[in-house]
């Protein structure tokens, strides 16, 4: 009796097991801001089941929604959502799956439905010597340099108008004398106005976004308004004699001298 027992109850635990789906999703432990959020992630519900994948900022109390996107089952069983980071702040963030309705126990005790992680900031590391707003003819001028970094390599990703993307570029940093930022300088021409985005990479990874924003020169020629009047020069107030005149006062001057000369000589 004692064994049938025990027997119903492990066809019990069987069935019960055979009923229970696993989901479980991965994602980093570190992201950096810029950097896209690449979550990934399998299961085992049916085709066509539905939930959504929800990225929260963790703070004192409620978590705080940042995104959510909705994923549905195919015949892979496995998905892949991915989320900027762009303007999200540094601090601890999850990313959890969300049923439209409760699968209750549907859900085995081997799922993995939420990952905590950090998102960290690197773009005060990259000091900027040149201006992020240039013009067509001297850009793209990239020039800076990374505090403590010494000499290492470098990696820019250059999207630029309607994302045109450039090939990455390899650039070896310099040091000065006695300094151990790492300095780095590259031009890159583009014939194209619009903005231009930099992608920065050093052996940790990513680690800023920077935009730069490049136009035509402002020409310095002058254009009149049509039906406008260009006023002509304003003549000084000051009192002035002018050379033809002040030559014939002095020619009549030195002839009634000759006359009145010759008078007295006779």
């Amino acid at each position: 009796m004692r064994s049938t027992i025990i027997l119903l109850f492990c066809l019990f635990c069987l069935a019960g097991s055979a009923q229970a789906y696993v989901l479980t999703i991965y994602a980093p432990s570190e992201v950096k801001a810029g950097a896209p959020l690449e979550v990934t992630g399998n299961t085992t519900f049916p085709v066509g089941t539905q939930f959504d994948v929800v990225l929260y900022m963790l703070q004192p109390g409620t978590p705080q929604e940042v995104a959510r996107k909705i994923i549905i089952v195919d015949e892979s069983k496995s998905f892949q959502v991915s989320f900027p980071t762009s303007g999200l702040e540094s601090g601890d963030y999850k990313v959890e799956t969300k049923f439209l309705a409760d699968p209750g126990s549907k859900l085995g005790s081997d799922s993995v439905t939420m990952r905590t992680f950090l998102i960290s900031d690197r773009s005060g590391e990259i000091i900027l010597t040149v201006n992020a707003e240039q013009v067509l003819g001297e850009a793209l001028k990239i020039e800076g340099y990374i505090p403590k970094a010494g000499v290492t390599t470098i990696t820019l990703k250059v999207s630029g108008p309607q994302g045109a993307v450039l090939p990455p570029q390899d650039v070896r940093t310099t040091t000065q004398l006695g300094r151990d930022e790492g300095y780095f300088s590259k031009t890159i021409q583009v014939n194209e106005r619009g903005n231009y985005y930099v992608d920065f990479y050093d052996i940790k990874g990513f680690m800023a976004t920077i935009k730069f924003m490049v136009d035509a020169p402002v020409t310095g020629t002058t254009q009149a308004t049509p039906g406008t009047t260009v006023p002509a020069p304003v003549a000084s107030s000051s009192p002035r004699t002018s050379a033809p005149i002040a030559g014939c006062c002095a020619g009549i001057l030195g002839a009634g001298v000759i006359a009145i000369y010759a008078r007295r000589k006779e």
